[in-house]
């Protein structure tokens, strides 16, 4: 019955924030004006695809493990129009087209990163942030190391370290992918990432999302460990109000690529109800 009355609520959600889009178009708004631009961080450049509005907020989209800003090219602009809020998307270190950056670099420089390339831009604080898988778990340490910057968040499909710990480190190492011997940026900052793998584990062990700021996780209908995966999604979200799960039924772990349309209106949902506090 609850699982009923849930799908039944996002259908209902998805069925009004596509009402609100349509009443957006024809009432129109500040233009969207975007940029597609390289950001000097000091040790290197990130390549930057904004969609700029004037707005206090600026939703941040982070791709998954091995992804980069192409993954949200479908509804980045969709996303600024209809919110009328700045949204940036980026490539990380190494991957697309940002420079790799110093060999130790880890999910805490990653992190780093980008908020200097934020604040570089002049972008400081009422940050969104949206995250895919590895994304999402880089989303977590983001707003541990700096909760006062953070308004809200969408986890896609998120790791975690509930996952993490449940499913063994080894074990989710042996099935992810390693280059042994790297020569594309790509290779050498995957290969970073994994290596690395255990320092953001280890920071966010224990950590749990701040309860007075709401959060909206998307979870694969068809979880990728089921025996685990949801279970661990239902435990990030249980210890708050303003915390919600919600299920992509009949979508597998690329919830972006299989239900785009339920990401973006995810997201829309999270900006209204951050407007209204």
């Amino acid at each position: 019955m609850k699982k009923t009355i849930l799908k039944l609520s996002i259908i209902s959600c998805c069925l009004s924030l596509c009402l609100a889009a349509c009443h957006y178009d024809k009432k129109g708004s500040s233009e969207v004006v975007k940029s597609d631009k390289f950001v000097d961080i000091g040790t290197h450049s990130l390549r930057v695809i904004l969609s700029d509005i004037p707005s206090k907020y600026t939703i941040i989209l982070e791709a998954g493990g091995g992804n980069f800003s192409e993954v949200y090219k479908e509804i980045q602009d969709t996303l600024a129009k209809i919110t009328g809020m700045r949204v940036m998307s980026y490539d990380r270190s190494g991957f697309g087209q940002s420079e790799l950056g110093p060999e130790s670099f880890t999910a805490i420089d990653e992190v780093d990163a980008l908020k200097k390339c934020l604040e570089v831009q002049g972008f400081k604080n009422n940050y969104i942030l949206v995250g895919h898988s590895y994304g999402g778990f880089l989303n977590q340490l983001f707003t541990l190391r700096y909760p006062e910057l953070v308004k809200g968040l969408v986890l896609i499909d998120p790791m975690n370290v509930e996952f993490v710990d449940s499913f063994g480190l080894d074990n989710l190492n042996a099935v992810t992918p390693y280059f042994e011997n790297p020569t594309e940026n790509y290779e050498k900052a995957g290969n970073r990432m994994v290596d690395n793998f255990s320092v953001i584990c280890k920071r966010l062990r224990g950590y749990e999302l701040p309860t007075d700021i709401p959060v909206l996780l998307i979870t694969s209908g068809n979880p990728p460990v089921p025996d685990i995966w949801r279970k661990c999604h239902e435990e990030m979200v249980m210890n708050s109000e303003n915390h919600k799960m919600i299920i992509a039924e009949g979508n597998n772990h690329d919830i972006l690529m299989e239900n785009p349309e339920l990401v973006l209106n995810t997201v829309i949902e999270l900006t209204k109800i951050i407007k209204k506090e």
